[in-house]
């Protein structure tokens, strides 16, 4: 009987032990890739943003790197893409999902790129550690093709997930430019050949504009006897660049022997990029890194700081190294072209006359890192500055003598971001940011404009005005927005109570004929934005409630959270003015109505949603979806009869009671079926013969008499023995607690 409890526990238990292990798997998911026209042009490439033929490819919001990077579990930071067609006809939910897995870097300065078939991305590492420990901090270069197949192995790892890195092409390979402890490598994706193209360089810049060029600027200090026990820096420095493809240094650098053999042959010096300017001095002692036999300009040289490397050519302050306190040239801000310093013949001290850079500035308080420089079609210099709480242009002229024109005011605590001169013949745009709300705005002024067009009251002062777009609250510390083919695309930081979900999403910057919009056009949507907006935050004062549930549909399209909670009340016996009155209900009829003539624009599209303006276009995780939609449901006037569960999903909570109920029954059913066992083997066993007894000559004797006289107790002392011997092979006397339990049993039957 015992065996047979134990097995029928040990069956209930590995029941709700599998229901729980079934609650436990159903959270995998799995991965279908997409089918579709991949081929196409290339634009963009190295932000969270490209553009490739019919579609764009996006990074799905703002993750973080210690999130959980199971491939196919990753919605929020994965890769995705939208048709453009979708996105022309505001289908925002046609977004598909490419690459489930997290494209979390730190270094934002560079994010995905395509080319051909493939997407090159980085993405934190999912190994384990020895101790269990996912190793998140550690970035892994992958790629994949464009429908999401064939997710190439681990290209190669580094320990830091703050690595600077380019994806570049070269000869049709590409190639991983990176950088590690002031060294920079290229690695061949076709041969996994590592290449340290650069090791202790000073700094170094990459193309701001071009993020796909495999060229790269770099600053060399100059040691006299470097492979020597006493090594001396020169005053001077010097200019390289490099392009990823290099394998071979093209100059040669020999080294002492014995050097070499007390340091197991490693070079104290690596270098493969070819000097650019060198900055040595007539009085300065010539090394093997010393490239020319030209006679230098200064008597102890030049030093180089790097400032910019865009517009086909390198941005550089240049300062004479003195002994005494006579000023040289003070760090004046040059620019030298690519191209030219690329060409057959150049030398890299004859490279330091004035014929050979343009001169820019003179003083680089305004001509600094955060200034955008450009070259207009005549091939005249100009950059953009924030000084104060304005935006001021400065013409280059002769000799780094500038013009400067104030092109927006009122914008303090701006940040210059990208300038857009693909628009049209008429209007250039710089954009720029400031701190709004729980993120950063989008705004743009024109910087191609004369002085009258910035004056208070001259002609088309409308369209001269910086514009702020909508209230958009951009995501700080991730990748700058973009503004590509038309459309704005930006990570939503707008906080619902706290949260700020920093999913992706787009503006239109185009109208209906497919024409980018100029400010004043931009200014007229804001008004628009503004009526609905004002209209709840007016709302506010007066009918709290009702702006709230206004203002559910306003962000979500939705008009659920505010049905479903009435009819929640009224299901709960309440009447349909319990949470809200008639005429409440009335004004909030009239506000989603597609026959209602509020809030319809010139082509009677009704601007009352946030979706006319702009939209999330990619996938929600679904922790966010429930927390999402759980505070527009709370948010709102609602009735609630009791308090419910929250946590696990119904499912999981429906398999949980399943788990409990199976344990009840078992509670119930085990004596049960102890008891029937029990009276079956009583039924079984041979009925004991009673003592005959001879009444003939004592009528007095009562037979039916129960064994409570003197010799009882030796009379159950000795019954055992009989009863036993009576058993039949194999049967177990009952034990007291058994015979009780029978005794019980039959007293319960016979009742």
């Amino acid at each position: 009987m015992r065996r047979f409890c134990k097995k029928l526990m040990i069956i209930l238990v590995a029941a709700v032990m599998s229901l729980s292990a079934l609650a436990l798997t159903a959270c995998g998911a799995e991965f279908t890739p997409p089918a579709g026209d991949t081929s196409g042009e290339v634009s963009s490439n190295g932000g969270f943003v490209v553009e490739k033929g019919n579609y764009f490819y996006f990074i799905n919001g703002v993750e973080t790197y210690t999130s959980d990077n199971t491939y196919g579990n990753v919605v929020k930071g994965a890769l995705m893409r939208i048709a453009k067609d979708d996105l022309a006809a505001g289908e925002y939910g046609g977004a598909q999902m490419i690459v489930p897995s997290l494209m979390v870097a730190a270094d934002y300065t560079s994010g995905l790129f395509i080319y051909g078939d493939r997407v090159y991305f980085a993405s934190p590492t999912n190994v384990k550690n020895t101790s269990g420990e996912v190793e998140n901090s550690y970035l892994d270069f992958m790629s994949a093709k464009l429908d999401g197949s064939d997710v190439s192995k681990v290209y190669f790892r580094v320990d830091d997930n703050s690595t600077v890195y380019r994806f570049v092409e070269e000869d049709g390979v590409v190639y991983v430019l990176y950088v590690e402890n002031s060294n920079l490598h290229s690695y061949n994706t076709q041969t996994g050949t590592d290449t340290v193209l650069a090791e202790g360089m000073s700094a170094y810049v990459l193309n701001s504009t071009d993020k796909t060029d495999p060229v790269v600027y770099y600053t060399m200090p100059v040691v006299e006897g470097i492979d020597t026990d006493n090594p001396y820096q020169q005053s001077y420095n010097q200019i390289y660049r490099v392009s990823a493809a290099t394998t071979q240094a093209p100059y040669e650098y020999a080294f002492d022997e014995s050097y070499l053999e007390e340091h197991d042959g490693e070079e104290p010096y690596v270098n493969l990029g070819t000097i650019v300017l060198d900055g040595i001095g007539k009085n300065s002692i010539k090394t093997q890194f010393t490239h020319s036999e030209t006679e230098p300009f200064t008597p102890n040289g030049y030093t180089y700081t790097l400032v910019s490397y865009t517009n086909g050519g390198i941005y550089y302050t240049r300062t004479e190294v003195t002994s005494t306190d006579t000023q040289g040239e003070g760090g004046w801000l040059y620019y030298l072209a690519a191209d030219k310093a690329a060409a057959s013949g150049w030398d890299s001290v004859s490279g330091n006359a004035a014929e050979n850079s343009d001169v820019i500035a003179q003083n680089t308080t305004h001509a600094s890192a955060s200034a955008i420089f450009y070259i207009d079609g005549e091939g005249d210099h100009h950059y953009l500055y924030v000084s104060g709480s304005s935006i001021y242009r400065a013409d280059v002229g002769a000799n780094g003598v500038a013009t400067t024109l104030r092109i927006a005011k009122n914008v303090s605590s701006s940040t210059l971001m990208f300038i857009d001169d693909t628009s049209d013949a008429t209007y250039d745009y710089v954009y720029f940011n400031r701190t709004n709300g729980s993120g950063l705005s989008v705004e743009r002024a024109v910087y191609n404009g004369t002085e009258d067009n910035y004056k208070e009251y001259g002609d088309g002062v409308e369209e001269y005005r910086p514009v702020k777009v909508y209230d958009i609250q951009h995501a700080s510390s991730w990748y700058p927005y973009e503004v590509i083919g038309g459309y704005l695309f930006f990570a939503d930081a707008e906080a619902l109570s706290s949260t700020s979900y920093n999913y992706v999403s787009v503006a239109s910057l185009r109208d209906a004929d497919g024409n980018l919009l100029s400010n004043s056009e931009i200014e007229a949507l804001n008004d628009k934005y503004e009526e609905v907006t004002e209209y709840i935050t007016t709302l506010a004062d007066k009918q709290e409630p009702l702006s709230l549930a206004i203002k559910s549909y306003f962000y979500t399209g939705k008009e659920s959270y505010f049905r479903d909670n009435i009819q929640a009340a009224i299901d709960a016996g309440k009447k349909n003015t319990y949470l809200y009155s008639e005429e409440e209900q009335k004004t909030f009829d009239e506000f989603v109505s597609a026959d209602s003539e509020n809030y319809k624009d010139e082509n009677g599209n009704s601007y009352a949603v946030r979706s006319y303006f702009f939209s999330m276009i990619g996938k929600m995780s679904e922790a966010d979806e429930e927390s999402y939609d759980t505070y527009w449901t709370n948010a709102l006037a609602h009735y609630t009869a009791k308090e419910t569960e929250e946590g696990l999903p119904a499912w999981a909570w429906w398999l949980i009671g399943v788990g409990i109920a199976v344990v009840v029954a078992a509670a119930v059913l085990i004596p049960v079926f102890v008891v029937r066992a029990k009276k079956r083997k009583a039924a079984q066993a041979p009925v004991r013969p009673k003592m005959a007894v001879d009444t003939t000559d004592d009528k007095s004797v009562d037979v039916y008499a129960t064994d409570d006289g003197p010799n009882a107790d030796a009379a159950e002392e000795e019954l055992p023995d009989a009863i036993e011997a009576e058993l039949p092979e194999g049967e177990e006397t009952p034990s007291e607690e058994d015979q009780t339990v029978e005794e019980k049993t039959d007293s319960t039957d016979s009742e």
